[in-house]
């Protein structure tokens, strides 16, 4: 089982007290990855929420013309895997190791299981997804607007 000590450092999960870091810890795996390992790919099915522990992935999406755009570049504590966590879809983004990388993972199931069964904790993760979500959207929207503004000059 995970250390809930671990889970402290780990911004989504930082309105959780000892005793429910406890509780999410003991649905949490592990997993480790070498570098230049596709975690998964976009349109892959659904997995779960990723966080990363140590190491750094890169976030891409598929170009037109086959190559790689890339969306982000995420580090230790951060976490990837999100939307599909949330509706169940499947990835947006492909997800790849730039070093050796070592991840916990939330299972959908697992996830779901957890918010039927502690409905406060589960409140405070998923209002921070939301919020992450938010932020991410909110820096897409400015991006876009840059774009037009420069667009149309």
């Amino acid at each position: 089982m995970v250390a809930a000590k671990l889970l402290k450092k780990v911004t989504l999960f930082k309105d959780l007290s000892d005793a429910e870091l406890k509780k999410v810890a003991a649905i949490i795996k592990t997993a480790s990855f070498s570098k230049g390992i596709m975690i998964y790919e976009e349109g892959s099915p659904v997995q779960g929420l990723h966080i990363i522990e140590k190491g750094r992935v890169k976030v891409t999406r598929k170009t037109k013309d086959g190559g790689r755009q890339v969306l982000a570049i995420l580090k230790a504590n951060t976490f990837f895997g999100e939307l599909s966590l949330l509706d169940g879809r499947y990835h947006s983004a492909s997800i790849e190791t730039l070093e050796n990388t070592k991840v916990f993972i939330i299972k959908k199931e697992d996830m779901d299981k957890f918010l039927k069964q502690n409905p406060a904790i589960a409140y405070k993760i998923v209002r921070d997804i939301a919020i992450s979500i938010c932020d991410i959207l909110r820096s897409m929207n400015d991006k876009f607007m840059n774009m037009v503004d420069y667009l149309w000059k």
